[in-house]
């Protein structure tokens, strides 16, 4: 497989100032398009052609404990605000769109509610237990909504991204805490080269960076082809997270008898290791999130990327790593595209990417990612 590689491109000042007119905190366009769904906004879109291309998607909810940001408030945590910058940057040298999702649409499922019911639970406190699990939810509907129908399809999608009228070739979803830092390499380029030579339709990554991980899908970073197959596993996986216990064998996909009851990177799991592993195969790209062995450039010789590796390898991780180098060599490490900033790593996220080793975000030090 042949990297995309491209020489960093200065972009002016102007191209990268702070707007928010939506006072959300958020570094979004100054026009809405009317393609975009819901309540979502753009923050840019730098594709050469008006329709087609790469769509970025991350998920920026204000949660309970105003980690993420606080309703009502335009302040956001300068590690969520570094992590934005960073992702724009990519996005406008690479010619791809990024699309933000600030507002919830999922409401409690029937089951929750009635296991917060025999808890003796308030609506409010029952919320607030299942926030996490329904935050992460959001990414299918993000992608392929539930909720409506679409025109000469029968009972299919809201029109949100797989089926959006832009016709985008692909999309990855994004945990908000995870940056493209690679800028020289189009990430979302070889990721999509790699889909197409290997002809699947989904591309997900583990954790064995961690000694454990090696089995373990992590979900902050998804990327989807534009196929029918992504748009119905994505739609079956929602739909079983939202009957919960009342599970449905049979899916749109095939039979897999998986139950989704928590957060949608078990529920994944469960189908890539699990009942559904005979019908995901040959339709899912499972990569390691240390080293993946690809052609580079020139396609002389191979060289090792990392699609995806937890921030705590920047500096130090509780738990075994499973190679020591990542520590050694940290954001120094070439082979290195993804950081996924999980848990206490968001922490260094600022000092990571505005720090001694180069500003990733293409801003000046007061920009909108990086001042204090």
């Amino acid at each position: 497989m042949k990297w995309f590689l491209s020489l960093l491109v200065l972009v002016p000042t102007s191209c990268l100032k702070f707007l928010d007119p939506q006072g959300l905190g958020l570094p979004v366009a100054s026009k809405r398009p009317g393609w975009l769904a819901r309540r979502d906004e753009l923050v840019v879109d730098a594709r050469p052609k008006q329709r087609g291309g790469m769509l970025i998607l991350q998920l920026v909810l204000n949660d309970a404990y105003g980690y993420w940001g606080s309703e009502g408030s335009t302040a956001r945590p300068r590690w969520l605000r570094a992590i934005l910058a960073t992702n724009r940057k990519h996005a406008m040298q690479h010619g791809h769109a990024m699309v933000l999702r600030w507002k919830r649409t999922l409401p409690l499922t029937e089951w929750q509610e009635e296991m917060c019911s025999q808890k003796g639970q308030s609506r409010e406190e029952c919320a607030k237990s299942w926030e996490r699990e329904n935050f992460c939810w959001e990414k299918f509907p993000f992608m392929v909504s539930m909720v409506s129908v679409r025109p000469g399809a029968g009972k299919r999608a809201q029109v949100d991204y797989l089926l959006n009228s832009q016709e985008f070739t692909h999309m990855i979803m994004l945990d908000a805490d995870a940056a493209l830092i690679r800028h020289q390499v189009d990430i979302l380029g070889g990721i999509a080269q790699q889909m197409q030579q290997q002809n699947v339709d989904v591309f997900l990554t583990n954790e064995d960076w961690l000694k454990n991980g090696q089995e373990r899908i992590n979900g902050g970073v998804i990327m989807a082809r534009n196929s029918k197959w992504s748009e119905d596993m994505f739609q079956d996986a929602f739909e079983a997270h939202k009957l919960g216990p009342k599970m449905r064998k049979i899916w749109r996909i095939g039979e897999t008898g998986v139950m989704c009851t928590s957060n949608e990177q078990i529920c994944l799991n469960d189908l890539v290791y699990g009942h559904g592993k005979k019908i995901m195969e040959g339709h899912v790209a499972f990569e390691s999130g240390i080293v993946s062995w690809q052609e580079n450039f020139g396609g002389n010789h191979l060289e090792q990327r990392v699609y995806n590796r937890g921030g705590c390898t920047l500096r130090h991780c509780w738990e075994k790593i499973s190679d020591p180098s990542m520590e050694e060599k940290k954001i120094q490490d070439d082979r290195l595209l993804i950081v996924h900033f999980m848990g206490g790593s968001k922490n260094i996220a600022p000092e990571v990417l505005c720090g001694q080793h180069g500003n990733f975000t293409g801003e000046a030090p007061e920009g909108y990612g990086c001042r204090k």
